[in-house]
């Protein structure tokens, strides 16, 4: 029993008999501001008459679990070079929390696996009519792997 009390629903007839019923004492109802707009004048009225204030809370949502400092952190340390994975470890927190507060792009994914001249060559004999099947027996290379380094290669030339 209290004589303050904190509502998330939609205040109706049946919901503030109960809170009466529950909390005699009943003193003062608080509630977003946006639950508030949306509450009857009858129901309000009502209310007053019984002595009952309602008032409303300007914040909304879910307070937040980090502050700015850890974003500046985590932004700093990527300035410096360390990777998604060394920050969380040494922030403990977790890696997809680093991504979320990040304010600046990451490179994601591993590095390939092969290097920008084999690439080149693998464009160059493509240019040159070698099928994808010679340039992968050429070169060691699986025919799914030529065909995603011309894709991913030209369009970024484009």
């Amino acid at each position: 029993m209290s004589s303050k009390i904190h509502v998330n629903k939609p205040l109706t007839s049946r919901l503030i008999i109960e809170l009466l019923d529950s909390n005699p004492d009943l003193e003062e109802i608080e509630c977003p501001q946006s639950l508030y707009e949306r509450t009857s004048e009858t129901y309000l009225d009502a209310l007053s008459e019984l002595g009952i204030s309602i008032s409303t809370i300007e914040q909304r949502g879910r307070p937040r679990k980090y502050d700015e400092d850890i974003k500046e952190q985590i932004n700093s340390m990527i300035d410096d070079g360390f990777n998604p994975n060394a920050i969380a470890k040494r922030l403990h927190i977790d890696v997809k929390t680093v991504y979320y507060l990040k304010d600046k792009k990451l490179k994601q994914g591993p590095k390939s696996k092969y290097s920008d001249e084999t690439k080149a060559e693998i464009i160059s004999l493509r240019e040159d009519n070698v099928s994808v099947k010679e340039i992968s027996a050429l070169l060691n290379i699986p025919v799914r792997t030529i065909y995603y380094i011309l894709k991913h290669t030209k369009s970024d030339g484009d």
